[in-house]
């Protein structure tokens, strides 16, 4: 410790020094610990080969029922006249307009039929491949409808000869394709796949 002139003792300066090195900041605040897990990531699972083919199959029958409802709109003045006569002959006194409304209900009608029968077998195929079984049974008997649909208005969609050759190979490919397609989502592997959602489920519901 340095003396001074007087013999009396310096002490040392509390003060920092300019040129010295300064003091480091002091760390931020540790946020505070959380009890709450997070809930565990669900890896995407790839559909199995049978559901992937039976999506296939579900959509070339959509374009099949599609193909059949366009065609007979464009057509639609050569089956009006079929129809009419048809109708006429059913009610011989009936009056000519209320002959010509009945035709258009009927046609019109069946191809409505059709569209809405391809409308809701595509909405439970999307709802399928979100993995919900319940879609599936759903479809068991949408199918049935589709036979019915198919059967009743074959005879108003569908010309008799040459001309009615291609609707009715798109009327029965349509079923067809739509069974197949059916059929394939209650192989196991696809089984499997559409239980595997209920499998996540009850993973992220496990308490921590």
């Amino acid at each position: 410790m340095a003396q001074q002139a007087d013999g009396s003792r310096q002490l040392p300066s509390t003060t920092p020094s300019v040129i010295g090195p300064t003091a480091r900041p002091a760390p931020p605040p540790r946020p505070g610990m959380s009890l709450s897990v997070p809930p565990p990531i669900t890896a995407a699972i790839v559909p199995p080969g049978t559901a992937r083919l039976s999506r296939s199959l579900w959509v070339a029958s959509f374009v099949a029922g599609i193909a059949v409802a366009v065609f007979g709109f464009l057509g639609r003045d050569a089956h009006f006249e079929r129809l009419k006569g048809v109708i006429g002959g059913m009610v011989p006194d009936g009056d000519a307009q209320a002959v010509e409304g009945s035709t258009a209900v009927v046609f019109l009608g069946s191809l409505a039929m059709i569209a809405l029968v391809v409308a809701m077998e595509a909405v439970l195929l999307m709802v399928l491949f979100k993995r919900r079984v319940w879609a599936r049974w759903t479809l068991a008997p949408l199918v049935l409808l589709h036979a019915v649909v198919t059967v009743i208005t074959a005879d108003f969609v569908v010309a008799p000869g040459a001309d009615g050759v291609l609707p009715t190979v798109l009327l029965a490919s349509q079923f067809i394709l739509a069974a197949a397609g059916l059929i394939l989502l209650f192989f196991p592997s696809t089984t499997v796949w559409l239980l595997s959602e209920k499998f996540s489920e009850r993973l992220s519901e496990r308490p921590a």
